[in-house]
């Protein structure tokens, strides 16, 4: 008994802490931007470890973004776009847009060719820490496609592969997989 009271004792006085998993389902596989400057000087980020996903519907439905970050933020800190909580310059919050015009953003897939606006167009931008406050580094995607595969249930899942090219050049690109809890704005 007295032994398990010292246990017990040790843990209340001595917690131990563990760096959260990442969640299921979500993963970035490549992730680079070679023409923005604030970009290259962050660079490499760490892709192994995603810490934080998170997804907001707009109110109107027509608009999804899904968040991924190496750190651990929640839903609102990683949606603003005018304070961004990175404590460091390698943490960064990846934003994936799913647009579809007139209508609610559904399963599907969904392109940077369609343009602003327009029905199932997607763009991504990477929130990094560049300067005095940090930056929205846009890859400016021209081809590729983001998908969402399911939108029930509080979740959204899909994946994404996205590049921007220059002629034959690469100059950025993102791929990978999101499955994240999903809410909706009051905006």
């Amino acid at each position: 008994m007295r032994t398990l009271t010292i246990a017990l004792l040790g843990l209340l006085l001595f917690p131990t802490t563990s760096l959260a998993e990442a969640p299921a389902g979500s993963s970035i596989k490549v992730l680079s931007n070679g023409f923005d400057p604030g970009f290259k000087e962050v660079s490499p980020l760490d892709l192994r470890s995603i810490r934080s996903a998170a997804a907001l519907r707009s109110k109107d439905g027509k608009q999804v973004q899904v968040f991924l970050s190496n750190g651990d933020f929640t839903a609102d800190q990683m949606a603003n776009e005018y304070v961004l909580p990175l404590k460091s310059k390698k943490e960064f919050i990846l934003v994936l847009t799913f647009h579809n015009g007139t209508n609610p953003a559904v399963d599907g897939t969904y392109s940077p060719k369609a343009g602003y606006g327009k029905p199932f167009w997607s763009s991504v931008v990477v929130r990094i820490l560049s300067g005095p406050k940090g930056t929205n580094a846009s890859l400016g995607a021209n081809e590729g496609t983001c998908t969402i595969k399911g939108i029930s249930g509080g979740r959204v899942t899909g994946s994404f592969q996205v590049k921007t090219r220059n002629g034959d050049k690469v100059m950025a690109e993102a791929a990978g997989t999101f499955d994240a809890p999903l809410t909706t704005s009051k905006y």
